[in-house]
């Protein structure tokens, strides 16, 4: 048995023990409780109250918009809380390995335990997270992955307006089957991934400035293919962006926003496998207008140019105009809808490529039907225009429905319905896929 499945076992034999003990308590424990579960009802207050940024409340599943009764209350740890959670899922895929044509179907059993470690101080947080995932192919036992993730996250509050911040984190996963940089392996190609990103935000009056470093350092698994090996080594690298972003509140709600980002790519070899010199430099720059309109949308919109300069001088050097746009917008306080807009200049590894530039268009809305009933959608449309090579060019549609019942503050159960298109000027590049899932969730 893997060491993922026993934890998620484990897990589940645990947290059903000390979830039903205290659900069922009563008097002094649950008020205990109740009074333990500040930090994650904060979150829920904040969108509620529409008070979330973009990315946060896209990082926010469906259940954590539920009410304070379907809350997790945590276990008390001095001026910590602790949140185990348990999620195993059922999905059901038409096309495991993004075909064009003979897609093969297969159900796959999904393992996902996760600690969450949140401080709860009147100044200042501090919050850790641990999550393995484990992926079981029933027919197709190549395709099975375990993947894991672990982040660390800090703030320190200077002043109520001014703060320093680090985000640290590590991945383990692998690429799906019909992106980009498949190598279209004999099983999935694997990665792993370290990120640090600091940032400080300090406030004079109407000015806001945010100074932040991105800094990733990415390592890619060779890949066993039936002709041989993959070297997906070559594609390993470190990637660099120093940012700032400045924004002057002209009118109450409304602000000047600008930003300004420099970034570097350096690869680990001074050449990849074909003979050619990845690394580059790059930069953007955009202005735009932030909302901060509280209960009704907070978010911003951008405008401006971007260019990538590449060492090896065959390639082409990509430039145009940036566009990005995210907004949390609540039109009711039980409906939040989260559009998003991004132009970007992306990596690649296909052999003559340079990059690919990628436009995204997406809106994920959220609904509480009942106080216990969450439904949820997502639609998103993607083009990717590959800079030298083959110019492959390819559009993306993808499309899901979703639905979760929350019995009670500690068990959930989801099922969610997707459709994902890819159309290509390669046709062999294209796809249809179907999914369907099933998934149950136990939370402490």
């Amino acid at each position: 048995m893997s060491l993922i499945r026993y934890m998620a076992l484990t897990s589940v034999v645990a947290l059903v023990g000390v979830a039903g003990a205290p659900a069922w308590a009563a008097g002094d424990e649950r008020a205990s409780e109740v009074n333990a579960a500040g930090q994650k009802k904060e979150d829920v207050r904040k969108q509620k109250d529409g008070l979330l940024p973009p990315k946060e409340a896209l990082d926010q599943k469906d259940t954590d918009i539920a009410p304070d009764a379907y809350q997790p209350h945590g276990y008390e740890m001095g001026s910590f809380l602790l949140f185990p959670k348990m999620e195993i899922d059922v999905t059901g895929n038409s096309n495991i390995y993004a075909t064009s044509t003979d897609g093969k179907y297969d159900t796959i059993t999904t393992y996902r335990p996760e600690m969450m470690l949140k401080s709860r101080f009147d100044q200042h947080e501090i919050a850790a997270t641990v999550r393995g995932e484990r992926k079981e192919y029933n027919i197709h036992d190549r395709e099975s992955v375990t993947n894991s993730f672990a982040s660390l996250s800090g703030r320190y509050d200077f002043n109520k307006a001014d703060n320093a911040s680090i985000l640290l984190s590590y991945v383990k996963d692998h690429e799906n089957r019909g992106s980009l940089d498949d190598a279209g392996g004999l099983r999935p190609t694997e990665y792993q991934y370290l990120t640090a990103n600091p940032s400080v935000t300090v406030n004079l009056g109407d000015l806001k400035s945010t100074v932040a470093l991105l800094a990733v350092n990415r390592n890619i698994d060779d890949t066993p293919t039936s002709a041989g090996i993959e070297p997906s080594h070559f594609r390993n690298r470190n990637e660099y962006e120093l940012s700032l972003r400045e924004s002057y509140e002209f009118i109450p709600g409304y602000s000047w926003v600008g930003e300004g980002t420099y970034q570097q790519r350096r690869y680990r070899h001074e050449q990849d496998q074909h003979g050619r010199q990845r690394d580059s430099d790059g930069y953007r720059v955009s202005t735009g207008i932030g909302l901060d309109v509280s209960e009704l949308i907070r978010g911003d919109f951008q405008l401006g140019y971007m260019e990538r300069d590449y060492e090896d001088r065959t390639f082409s050097d990509p430039s145009g105009y940036y566009a990005r746009a995210q907004f949390n917008w609540m039109p009711t306080k039980l409906t939040t809808v989260l559009p998003t807009v991004e132009r970007s200049i992306d990596e690649t590894t296909a052999v003559g490529a340079s990059s690919v530039i990628r436009t995204a268009f997406s809106t994920e809305i959220r609904h509480e039907l009942q106080r216990n009933v969450i439904l949820g959608s997502n639609l998103s449309y993607e083009i990717n225009d590959q800079q030298g090579g083959t110019n492959l060019e390819s559009q993306i549609f993808a499309a899901s429905v979703r639905g979760t019942y929350l019995f009670n503050e500690n068990l959930y159960s989801s099922v969610e319905l997707g459709q994902k298109r890819k159309i290509a000027s390669l046709p062999s590049s294209g796809f249809n896929q179907t999914t369907g899932m099933v998934r149950l969730g136990i939370q402490y």
